[in-house]
């Protein structure tokens, strides 16, 4: 098997997965790395992870993880494979329930495994349930794979890797440590070596029991005109113990950084997408009114969005903090205020009124309203006093991200961002953005 041979095999899959990142910009896959067997050739099946270099026109590249099984025998599901090389049948291992139920067998004890410039360790803070941990593909769409094991554990294999710790893990084992109960346990992760270089590459998780999508059951209430206001203020309660358990020494970031920040943010967008354009200079407005100001940040979820959010028997719980997966690595590590998370979730309410028979009716706002306040409420409490201009800064940001995104992976459904970038820009005439500090 010569390297091009699996490049070409593999690039078709890769540039189609919903986790690859890079749609739209003429990315080609350069090169593929395997680390050590997870599971070794010998048996029925083995499985290694191989990572994956995409070189793009401007010079960037990223780097992905492709967990790949191997079989002499043409596995029965079709659905999970690539192709062939060198006579054997090359599946991706997530799909191949064979594959993940080898590599299951090894996430319940502490190991290293092959050598250390390519080596894998398993890392376990509490071993697995014994139950049933049969493994099953996940079919959603998201931006890693997740393999559900019976209804004990999930396996979240990250896809698009950056060195050192995954934030999700650390963010998330840091959470439960400080006694938060309002995010998933955390069984273990694995990490692996790559020319010198630590990426974790898996997370073992608690699986949630009957957990019911945040997006869809805030959808499902805006287009049935259903109360969600007890649901929007345990979501909020939810984030300020997130908030809470994340909150370290006071540190502050300059409000001019902030909008600088922003404004960069802002230009790529709209080079990104045409449609931003003619909303660049109310956006600016939007962005300036936090000049001169000092803002209070630590560390917070930075992605958060209905999506991010599981009801469970036991309440609402809070997933995934990786951050946005098109912002920098380092943009995503630093400190942030937490009214972007509250901005994220805002947003999220209003994306979830596109679900509504006419979005723009009386009934679609008044609900968005009750529920936009009744989340804002349980947040702030008696604790934290609402901060107007920098929810709607943050708003825009995240708007002008969306429409990106949007862009680039779903552009029937740009009208919906585009619709919040209105709102935020029409706000910023009729105010000035000079409300900063303002009650609910």
């Amino acid at each position: 098997m010569t390297g091009s041979q699996a490049e070409a095999l593999w690039w078709p899959h890769v540039r189609e997965a919903r986790w690859f990142q890079g749609k739209g910009r003429d990315g080609a896959l350069v090169s593929l790395q395997p680390l050590s067997w997870l599971v070794p050739p010998g048996g029925d099946v083995a499985v290694r992870p191989e990572l994956g270099r995409v070189a793009y026109p401007d010079g960037d590249s990223e780097l992905y993880q492709l967990l790949v099984s191997y079989r002499a025998v043409r596995p029965d599901d079709d659905a999970a494979l690539i192709g062939q090389l060198d006579g054997q049948w090359v599946s991706d291992a997530p799909r191949d329930s064979g594959a993940m139920a080898a590599v299951t067998a090894l996430l319940g004890v502490e190991a290293t495994i092959g050598e250390p410039e390519s080596g894998i360790a398993v890392r376990v803070v509490t071993p697995l349930p014994a139950s049933d941990l049969t493994p099953r593909w996940y079919p959603g769409q998201q931006s890693n794979t997740n393999v559900f094991l019976g209804t004990a554990a999930l396996v979240k294999i990250f896809r698009k890797l950056e060195p050192g710790e995954n934030r999700d893990v650390a963010v998330t084992l840091h959470l439960r440590e400080a006694g938060v109960e309002d995010v998933p346990d955390v069984y273990g992760w694995v990490e692996g070596t790559f020319a010198g270089v630590r990426y974790d590459l898996a997370a073992i998780t608690e699986q949630l029991h009957d957990p019911q999508d945040g997006w869809g059951l805030a959808c499902d209430a805006c287009r049935t005109g259903t109360d969600f206001t007890a649901h929007a203020a345990a979501l909020g309660h939810a984030l300020a113990a997130v908030h809470r358990g994340l909150a370290s020494d006071e540190t502050t970031v300059a409000g001019d950084a902030i909008a600088d920040q922003m404004s960069m943010r802002l230009d790529a967008a709209a080079t990104a997408a045409d449609a931003l354009a003619p909303y660049v200079p109310s956006l600016r407005i939007a962005f300036d009114a936090l000049r001169g100001r000092s803002v209070p940040v630590q560390s917070v979820h930075g992605d958060f969005h209905l999506g991010q959010t599981l009801l469970t028997p036991d309440g609402w719980r809070i997933i995934d903090f990786e951050g946005e997966p098109l912002k920098s690595f380092a943009e995503r590590q630093a400190p942030d205020s937490v009214w972007r998370d509250v901005a994220g979730m805002t947003r999220s309410i209003s994306y979830a009124t596109s679900a509504h028979p006419d979005p723009s009716s009386e009934d679609a706002l008044n609900w968005l309203t009750l529920t936009r306040e009744a989340f804002l409420g349980a947040y702030c409490g008696d604790q934290r006093q609402f901060d107007g201009d920098l929810t709607r800064a943050y708003e825009a940001d995240k708007a002008a991200y969306e429409v990106v995104y949007e862009t680039r992976n779903r552009p029937d459904w740009v009208t919906i961002p585009l619709r919040a970038i209105q709102h935020v820009t029409a706000s910023v005439t009729l105010h000035g953005g000079n409300h900063s500090h303002a009650h609910l």
